[in-house]
């Protein structure tokens, strides 16, 4: 790839991977790292759909519900909710394809709105059409660009997918003290909803809506003010209220001490392992052989619920963030750094309050007994992901040996269990995805200045494997003695997603096992098990070809999103029956739900620990001591998942706009890519450095594009995900955090 060497020092460049690392801290990422959408519709796909509005009439097939997409031009489309299509041409998502809404029949829908459709059949019934019946508006704000001249102002959505444009009024007041080119939020200039109207001209621009300026983030091309622009749009709470930070003070400024039925264990050979920048150590790790030759795996977890009670209003405001956010620069905690960095992190050489889950596993690694109770824990190391997995590799030559001589016979021991736990997720199915993260590296200045990719060792994946474990025994003993728990579940794959990737692979000439009805006629209702085992052959035959990343890519595009309910069910993806999130309670607010039902149960019953076989007074957890968080648990299992997602989307746009802005650097250089996804306007590629952008369709003139397989050919060129190509960087769009290329 041809582009400028930065001029880093080694040890500045080792300052900066140190500070970037903060936010990798080992977890692997459930979702794609990003996805950008094509911007908007050809002007050859709207004039056609323009030309299919017909006068005669349509053969009326139904209603449906669904999202509405404006389409710019007048028209729009409807796309159905799963199941709930035109049973026509039915999608890999489970609804009917798109529905097309002529102009003037989309009864002023905005997109994302929610939408009631009567639809119908051409005579010639090859693509069914709608009329927009009923409207739920939705949008009630929107980020943009401001345009200003002496015809008036306008703003231009960052999104594309509105397809239109929004007059505000031009005098100073309307402004609001923006100038052109800054980014604002525009709200409904009346009502509370934005309602499509008939064009109108403001300035020298079409526009179909009128606004008002709510919100001024500053010039639109500057990182600060498109930072603040995200946060903003995605709801990420970035200040504390006066009584949740007093609270939380007020909680970590108690001192520690052993008492009640507290298990003091700092006698016990524990440490933790993160990455270098980590300031919120939550999780701390021992293990032992028992004289029946068990493994003892110590998982000790920090005591989040003894600082942060339920309904207090550290946790009341927990419970709004869901999460903490980790940005390419910061960490927007969920908990005060009293608690976060303070108080609840397991700093090595100190003492600190743990919830602990002792869990025996067999010489084959296999569970046969959990135990979670109270405990006071003292870690004797603070271990570092690069460390350990130098002296995995190199033993006592490591230079780091020195520091860890207490705990190196423990860290061997842990590396065999590890690996015995590692083949039994193997056997059990779960899917190994190849998931590479981008780390952005920042000068002083906090401007990016290098991509590389985050290296995942034994040592990252050894403490993933333990949390794990952890994860899974305690949900077992909250599902056997009924008490009420947020469950990390993961639904198996819809069968048409399936039939989908299944095409998909095929495409490759790679073999899917049956998954679709490519192979071996009609679709089965496969269970779990084997749906696992034919996407680990899949994968396995896609590395042997190099095709591990766009295999990995589309596989996760066929998955159904995890999420936290309360009533238990499998997690596909790891192909087990029951799991929960325990292990991380400073930054996730789920597993703040699960220690606090722990902790309510322990201290209101006076019980020592749970295990499966602890007798309860009313095991069914109606009236008992967690019958609160039995009322409340849905609704949390609600928000939480709502909070994840949006976190996600916030992370991955700050990630997108340091991207944007270190390849506004690189303008006019070729850089050496691979095809990551194939749309009807063109390619999306993804470089080396993981950064990824858009070929349109324009740059391959006389080219067929083939959504259902993913190609696009000119010629006797064909190009896929996967297919190698050189591309030149043509404009790199700070406001949009979008990046465009054309072939080199």
């Amino acid at each position: 790839m041809a582009q400028k060497k930065s001029k880093m020092s080694k040890k500045s460049r080792e300052k900066a991977i140190s500070k970037a690392m903060r936010t990798h801290r080992g977890t692997k990422k459930t979702a794609p790292a990003r996805r950008k959408r094509a911007g908007g519709r050809s002007a050859e796909s709207s004039a056609r759909a323009a030309a299919s509005v017909r006068k005669r009439a349509l053969v009326q097939i139904g209603e449906i519900e669904g999202t509405f997409q404006y389409g710019g031009r007048g028209f729009g489309f409807c796309v159905p909710d799963a199941g709930r299509g035109p049973d026509v041409n039915r999608g890999p998502d489970g609804g009917g394809e798109d529905v097309f809404i002529p102009p003037r029949k989309t009864a002023g829908a905005m997109t994302g709105d929610r939408v009631r459709v009567s639809v119908g059949l051409s005579p010639a019934g090859k693509r069914p059409e709608g009329e927009v019946v009923s409207v739920e508006p939705a949008c009630r704000s929107v980020i943009g660009v401001l345009h200003v001249s002496a015809g008036g102002a306008y703003i231009t959505p960052d999104a594309k997918r509105f397809a239109m444009n929004f007059s505000v009024p031009s005098d100073e007041r309307g402004l609001c003290g923006a100038r052109d080119g800054y980014k604002v939020e525009i709200m409904p200039e009346d009502g509370e909803f934005f309602r499509r109207a008939a064009p109108f001209y403001a300035g020298d621009a079409e526009c179909e809506a009128r606004a008002k300026i709510r919100t001024v983030f500053g010039d639109g091309i500057s990182k600060d003010a498109n930072y603040a622009a995200v946060l903003f749009s995605h709801g990420i709470r970035t200040t504390f209220p006066e009584d949740a930070l007093a609270c939380a003070d007020r909680e970590a400024a108690q001192p520690v001490v052993i008492s009640g039925s507290r298990v003091d264990l700092r006698y016990r050979l524990l440490l933790t392992i993160d990455g270098a920048g980590a300031k919120d150590l939550d999780d701390a790790i021992s293990l032992e052989r028992t004289s029946e030759g068990h493994w003892l795996l110590g998982v000790h977890i920090a005591d989040v619920s003894h600082y942060v009670r339920p309904d207090s209003p550290t946790e009341q405001e927990a419970r709004l963030r869901g999460t903490s956010v980790y940005f390419t620069d910061k960490v927007v905690p969920m908990l005060p750094e009293s608690l976060s960095n303070g108080a609840c992190s397991l700093n090595a050489g100190t003492d600190k309050y743990a919830l602990t889950a002792e869990i025996t596993l067999d010489a084959e690694g296999k569970r046969i007994g959990t135990r979670i109770y109270k405990s006071l824990v003292r870690s004797r190391v603070r271990g570092v992901y690069t460390e350990v997995n130098d002296l995995f590799e190199n033993g006592e030559a490591s230079p780091f040996a020195g520091r860890y001589r207490d705990v190196l016979p423990m860290l061997s021991e842990m590396k065999a269990l590890y690996l015995i736990l590692k083949k039994r997720s193997e056997d059990r199915g779960m899917l190994a995805l190849e998931d590479a993260e981008p780390v952005i590296l920042l000068d002083d200045g906090g401007n990016p200045v290098e991509i590389v990719r985050a290296e995942r060792g034994d040592a990252e994946k050894l403490i993933e494997q333990f949390m794990l474990e952890a994860n899974m025994a305690v949900a077992e003993v909250l599902s056997s003695l009924s008490l009420p728990c947020l469950y990390r579940v993961h639904e198996k794959p819809d069968k048409d997603k399936l039939a989908a990737f299944a095409h998909f692979v095929n495409s490759f000439g790679l073999k899917a096992y049956g998954l679709g009805s490519g192979e071996g006629g009609e679709k089965k209702d496969l269970t779990p098990r084997v749906i696992l085992e034919k996407l680990g052959m899949i994968l396995d035959d896609a590395e042997e070809r190099g095709l591990a990343a766009p295999v990995s890519h589309a596989m996760l595009r066929s998955m159904m999103k995890a999420k936290y309910q309360s009533a238990a069910a499998p997690h596909f993806g790891l192909g087990t029956d029951l799991t929960c999130h325990f292990t991380s309670p400073i930054r996730r607010y789920p597993d703040l739900f699960v220690h606090s039902v722990i902790t309510a149960v322990l201290e209101r019953e006076n019980l020592p620990c749970l295990t499966a076989e602890t007798v309860l007074p009313l095991p069914d957890g109606k009236k008992g001591p967690a019958a609160d968080f039995a009322a409340a648990a849905y609704d949390r299992g609600v928000q939480a998942s709502d909070c994840e997602v949006r976190a996600l989307e916030a992370e991955r746009d700050i990630e997108d706009l340091y991207m944007t802005l270190y390849m506004a650097s690189h303008i006019g250089e070729s850089f050496s890519a691979l095809v990551s996804s194939v749309v009807k306007s063109g390619l999306f590629v993804e470089c080396e450095n993981l950064v990824e952008g858009f070929v349109p369709a324009s740059a391959f003139p006389g080219c067929r594009i083939d959504e259902e397989s993913m190609t696009l050919a000119v010629g006797k060129a064909v190009y896929r995900p996967g297919t190698p190509i050189e591309v030149r960087l043509v404009e790199a769009d700070v406001g949009t955090r979008r990046i465009t290329f054309e072939v080199a």
